[in-house]
């Protein structure tokens, strides 16, 4: 008889299985896109021509976190009950500065498949890398909602901060954000507040598990390093970015990616003390986006908190 040895825990973990959930983002970048109607609404198509080819690979300086910190700011800025932006005008930018959004994988191996893949394969890759609004939407609706509630339950319990979880419920423009915390709001008291919170924790990260979709984990090939990998199957940027977010917060994880170069690694999310977006933060200090006006803001900032710490020097030492 075979003893087979007894796992020391009750849900195997990558840390236990080892080897999966590395990661291989392929990417496909259009030049141009243009919106459409068909039978379903709004459409954005892809342009390109034998000159101004799309191109893939995985060698773009984009990773999962800036991917997700990208879609979940596109969420709240279209989401704000205030936003007069055209929603169409804004998924047609983000498509434009950043990847196509859908099929990446089978768009990205017909392209590979030869030389001129684009001029051969032209309306069939057109077709396929066609997308409605509404669809680029409701995934995007679906990552913000829940993002934002973990965002603030991870506010709230590591950095004391009960201003995303007070904050978390509104009636936005395109989606109602989640609930789950407005049972909360009779407690005036922050210190309170946090307390019953934290009380239930468990239970509300398990809310927001719940709220994941599964992954397809297969064998993937890196062709740029010669490494087979299990990873998951990507289809989506949302495909990527629900990865990413799932990796922060599973306790036991694969570490995160390197960039699509393999060069830098990854820092954590926060929201920027001044426009208050997410951002990727790669210094232990860093507490503001890279934005010109966000760092013109941090510097006035801190010369105030120099001034007024000059001041208390002053009058401690006449006193």
């Amino acid at each position: 008889m075979i003893v087979m040895k007894k796992l020391p825990a009750e849900n195997l973990s990558f840390v236990e299985i080892g080897g999966v959930g590395e990661m291989i983002y392929r990417a496909v970048r259009f030049p141009e896109y243009v919106q459409d109607y068909d039978n379903d609404g709004e459409i954005i198509k892809p342009i390109f021509t034998g000159l101004h080819a799309p191109e893939s690979g995985t060698h773009y300086s984009l990773t999962g976190q800036e991917l997700l910190v990208s879609l979940c700011n596109l969420y709240g800025k279209l989401n704000n009950p205030e936003s007069t932006e055209s929603i169409s005008d804004a998924v047609w930018d983000w498509c434009r500065n950043n990847i196509h959004p859908y099929d990446i994988d089978n768009l990205y191996e017909m392209l590979e498949s030869e030389k001129f893949a684009h001029i051969t394969y032209m309306d069939l890759i057109q077709k396929d890398a066609t997308f409605s609004i509404k669809r680029f939407i409701k995934d995007l609706c679906n990552l913000g909602t829940v993002f934002e509630l973990y965002f603030a339950l991870y506010s709230l319990k590591y950095y004391g901060d009960v201003d995303y979880a007070r904050d978390l419920y509104y009636e936005g423009r395109i989606s109602d954000n989640l609930a789950f915390l407005e049972r909360y709001r009779q407690y005036v008291d922050d210190k309170e507040y946090k307390a019953h919170i934290l009380e239930n924790y468990n239970g509300h990260i398990l809310q927001v598990i719940d709220m994941f979709p599964d992954f397809r984990m297969r064998l993937k090939l890196d062709k740029k390093t010669g490494k087979v990998m299990y990873g998951a199957d990507i289809q989506s940027v949302f495909d990527i970015c629900w990865y990413t977010f799932s990796r922060m917060v599973a306790d036991v994880a694969p570490p995160v990616d390197e960039d699509l170069k393999y060069f830098e690694s990854q820092g954590s999310i926060l929201s920027c003390l001044a426009c208050g977006k997410y951002f990727v933060r790669h210094s232990s200090r860093q507490l503001y986006c890279d934005s010109w006006d966000c760092q013109a803001e941090r510097n006035r900032r801190n010369r105030r908190a120099s001034y007024a710490r000059k001041k208390a020097a002053e009058v401690e030492n006449k006193e």
